[in-house]
């Protein structure tokens, strides 16, 4: 999984003053105001979009998790933009 730079470079900085992330499985530490913000960049910076569902304290705990959540949106934007098959887009 590749995490955004510009997600871990955020997270350093508003984790301050706790080291910066250094292992995928470190726990992220983020309090409710913390989560909605860090939500607020992913939605506005990233363009990620996280559904009510998916706000759950196991998808943020740890970097390597919110990678999975990213991960598995990622694939499913690309699923749904995937050509159909059998459709053309040639024009007769």
């Amino acid at each position: 999984m590749k995490i955004p730079q510009k997600l871990k470079e955020y997270l350093d900085s508003k984790r301050a003053p706790l080291p910066p992330i250094g292992d995928l499985n470190e726990p992220l530490q983020l309090d409710s105001l913390a989560l909605i913000r860090l939500v607020a960049f992913l939605e506005s910076d990233l363009g990620i979009r996280i559904e009510d569902d998916e706000l759950v304290a196991e998808n943020f705990e740890t970097l390597g998790r919110l990678g999975d959540l990213i991960a598995s949106k990622s694939k499913a934007i690309e699923a749904s933009e995937a050509p159909k098959q059998g459709s053309s887009s040639a024009l007769s």
